[in-house]
């Protein structure tokens, strides 16, 4: 199964940050160096979906839809102003090339929650809310299996029931405070997961000038109200029959990015509130 763009993308930013040890100490600097390490980074992913992959001896092989989306990804990066030809003074020109130093310091910041598989996506998640419940991380590892199986309304389904029962989580850790308990009491009673939402955030508004370290709640309604809505609006069109179109496979990928710094949030609120 053929990637997307943005996967592409993020595999070709990965190989030029972190290079693998496959390839040397340092960043592919030649286009077809380039590609095998593209390929070598999507292809754990075509093992997770079952798939032999496109594997030939050592060396892993793009696929050709992959390699065409990979060349369009690297001029792409040219026309922006991250890839700059030639390395040096000996090898000026195609088909060498270097990350520009705009590049370097740009790239690094751009897009945190790049994954190439189950385990990376997980082991990213993990170390971003490290407090996450294991029956969300059970959700969450079948969301990706979806995801790249091409099952894109499974994904939202399943990345819905994560972002759920991260939700149930907090609550319950709420409630359970000696110093907020009483604020947020009664919020699980509440039969529908939208009303329990709307009721947490109701008593969460009085406390969230005091919240600390404030760092970490700069953007909360981004990360927490307006998130949590995206996902769980893509689960609800997902999750009942329809005649609209399931959602792409860009969205979803976006989405998968999205539940990351909510994890987060939620992760930084029950420690605030403990």
């Amino acid at each position: 199964m053929p990637h997307s763009y943005e996967e592409v993308r993020e595999a070709v930013v990965d190989s030029l940050l972190q290079p693998s040890k496959g390839f040397g100490q340092g960043p592919p600097d030649q286009w077809m160096s380039l590609v095998s390490a593209v390929a070598e980074r999507l292809a754990p992913a075509a093992r997770e979906r079952g798939s032999s992959g496109s594997i030939f001896g050592d060396a892993p092989r793009a696929d050709p839809h992959d390699a065409e989306l990979l060349r369009d990804v690297f001029w792409d990066l040219f026309r922006q102003g991250y890839i700059t030809l030639g390395i040096n003074s000996s090898n000026p020109g195609w088909p060498f090339f270097r990350l520009s130093h705009f590049g370097r310091n740009t790239l690094a910041i751009g897009t945190p929650h790049r994954f190439h598989d189950i385990a990376g996506y997980v082991r990213m998640l993990r170390e971003a809310a490290p407090e996450i419940s294991d029956v969300a991380v059970t959700y969450v590892e079948e969301a990706v299996a979806s995801f790249y199986a091409g099952c894109m309304l499974a994904t939202a389904v399943m990345l819905g029931a994560a972002a759920e029962a991260e939700f149930i989580r907090l609550t319950e850790v709420a409630e359970s405070s000696v110093a907020h308990g009483s604020t947020f009491k009664g919020v699980s009673n509440e039969r529908f997961i939208k009303t329990r939402i709307t009721k947490f955030n109701q008593a969460l508004a009085p406390l969230r000038s005091s919240l600390k370290p404030k760092r970490d709640f700069e953007d909360l309604d981004t990360n927490l109200t307006q998130i949590q809505a995206v996902i769980r609006a893509a689960r609800n069109d997902a999750g009942h029959p329809s005649a609209s179109p399931p959602p792409s496979r860009e969205q979803a990928y976006v989405n998968l990015q999205l539940f990351v710094p909510l994890a987060r949030q939620m992760t930084a609120l029950g420690r605030a509130l403990t």
